[in-house]
C-alpha cells in the first residue's frame, strides 16, 4: 500500500536500483573477462592499476559526501553506469558510425577519417553523452536524491570514475603489447596519477549544471539544463583530447604541456568541491531557519545540526548519554531531509506526497529531540542519587 510521504515509492527506487547494481556488476565481470584476453597473463596487475585512481576519486568523493551522507546504493550506480552501460553505449555508437562512412566513402577513407576526427569530434560528445544521460534520467526518477549541485558533482565525478576504470582496462593492456612494461609505467602514469580526474571533471560539469537547475526549479528545468552541462563538458573533453594529440611530437614540451593541463583541470574539480559544499551546508542552514522561524527548531538547534562545529560538539555532548550518540545521529540525518523537504516544497517539487513526508520527520525529530533529553534527564537524575557514580 502506498503511503502518503512517499516512502513506498522511495523503497521500490532503492530495490530497482540495487537489481540494476547487481546486473552491472555482473556486465563489469564480463567486460574484465573479455579484456583478460589480451592482459598477457598481467589481468591482476592490470585490474588493480585500473582500479587505483577509481579508488582514489570514490575515496575523495566519499569526504566530500561526509556533510549529507548518501545512501551507498546512489554512490555505487552512477560508478558502474560509468564502467559498463556508458562503455557499451559508446562502442555500439562509435561501430555504427564507423559502419555507416564505411559504407559511404568505403573502409580505407572511413578509417583515414575516424583515425583524424574520432579523437575531437566524435569521442568527446559520444562519451559524455553516454555519461551524462544517466544523469538526466537519475533527475527524473529520483529527484528527492538530487537537490543540489554538489549531488550532481557527486554522481558525475562517480560516473567519470567507473568510465575510465574500463578504459584503462584497454589503455594498460595496449601499451603492455606497444612497450612491455616501460610503455605499461608510462601509461600508468599519465593516466593514473597524472590525469585520473579527468572523466570525472567532464560528467561532473554536467551534473553541476543539472544539479543547479533542480535546486531551483522544478524537474524539467533539470532535464532542460543537461544539455549545457554536456555541452561543457564536452568541450574540456574536446581540448584535452586536441592537446594531447597535437603536442605529441614536441617531446618533453609537450609532456610539460599535457601535465599543466592535466593540473588545471585538477584544480577545477577540486575548487568545485569544496565550494559546492560550502554552498550545501549554507543553503541547509537556511532551510533550517525556516523551521526556527515556524517555532520548529530552537536557534541552538539551528547551530547545532546547521554547522560543522555544531554538530561535533554535539556529538562530544551526546556520547556523554545512555543512548546520545544514536540519537544524535538519527536527528542529524532527520534534519538533512527536513532541509531537503524544505527546499523541494519552495521550488514547488514534490507536491503533497513532500508536504507529507515534511510533516513526518517534524514530527520524527520532536520525537528524538524527547529521547534525547529523557536520556540526558536520566543520567542528571541518576547522578543526583548516587553522585560518586559520575
Amino acid at each position: 500500500m502506498s503511503r502518503p510521504d512517499g516512502s513506498t515509492g522511495e523503497l521500490v527506487r532503492i530495490i530497482l536500483a540495487s537489481i540494476a547494481i547487481g546486473l552491472l556488476g555482473f556486465g563489469l565481470l564480463l567486460i574484465i573477462l573479455f579484456q583478460s584476453l589480451t592482459f598477457n597473463g598481467l589481468g591482476i596487475l592490470i585490474v588493480l592499476l585500473s582500479l587505483v585512481p577509481m579508488a582514489f576519486i570514490f575515496l575523495v568523493v566519499l569526504w566530500f559526501n561526509r556533510w549529507k551522507k548518501r545512501n551507498p546504493v546512489w554512490l555505487v550506480l552512477p560508478l558502474l553506469w560509468g564502467a559498463v552501460m556508458a562503455i557499451v553505449f559508446t562502442i555500439v555508437v562509435q561501430t555504427l558510425g564507423f559502419l555507416g562512412s564505411t559504407l559511404v566513402i568505403g573502409f580505407d577513407s572511413s578509417q583515414s577519417l575516424f583515425d583524424l576526427l574520432y579523437p575531437v569530434l566524435g569521442a568527446p560528445p559520444i562519451e559524455e553523452g553516454a555519461k551524462g544521460i544517466f544523469l538526466a534520467v537519475f533527475a527524473l526518477a529520483a529527484r528527492r536524491h538530487f537537490t543540489g549541485p554538489l549531488d550532481g558533482f557527486i554522481y558525475g565525478s562517480l560516473v567519470g570514475a567507473g568510465f575510465a576504470f574500463t578504459e584503462n582496462l584497454q589503455y594498460l593492456s595496449g601499451s603492455f603489447d606497444e612497450g612491455q612494461f616501460v610503455g605499461l609505467a608510462i601509461t600508468f602514469v599519465l593516466r593514473g596519477i597524472v590525469s585520473p580526474l579527468s572523466h570525472s571533471l567532464f560528467t561532473a560539469v554536467a551534473g553541476v549544471v543539472t544539479g543547479f537547475a533542480a535546486a531551483r526549479w522544478q524537474w524539467w528545468a533539470a532535464i532542460l539544463a543537461w544539455p549545457l552541462g554536456w555541452s561543457v563538458g564536452t568541450f574540456l573533453h574536446a581540448l584535452w583530447n586536441f592537446m594531447a594529440g597535437a603536442v605529441g611530437g614536441l617531446g618533453i614540451l609537450g609532456l610539460l604541456i599535457i601535465v599543466g593541463l592535466a593540473l588545471v583541470y585538477a584544480v577545477i574539480w577540486y575548487s568545485l568541491a569544496f565550494v559546492l559544499r560550502w554552498l550545501e551546508v549554507r543553503k541547509d542552514r537556511a532551510m533550517l531557519d525556516e523551521y526556527r522561524q515556524a517555532g520548529w527548531l530552537t536557534p541552538a538547534e539551528v547551530d547545532t545540526f546547521g554547522t560543522w562545529r555544531g554538530r561535533s560538539q554535539g556529538k562530544r555532548w551526546a556520547a556523554g548519554y545512555h543512548g546520545g550518540a544514536d540519537t544524535f545521529k538519527k536527528m542529524v540525518r532527520t534534519t538533512i531531509n527536513l532541509a531537503n523537504a524544505r527546499q523541494r516544497i519552495n521550488v514547488h517539487a514534490g507536491g503533497e506526497v513532500e508536504r507529507e513526508r515534511e510533516k513526518k520527520l517534524l514530527t520524527d525529530f520532536a520525537t528524538q529531540r524527547t529521547q534525547l533529553m529523557n536520556s540526558v534527564n536520566s543520567a542528571h537524575s541518576y547522578q543526583a542519587h548516587y553522585p560518586g557514580a559520575y
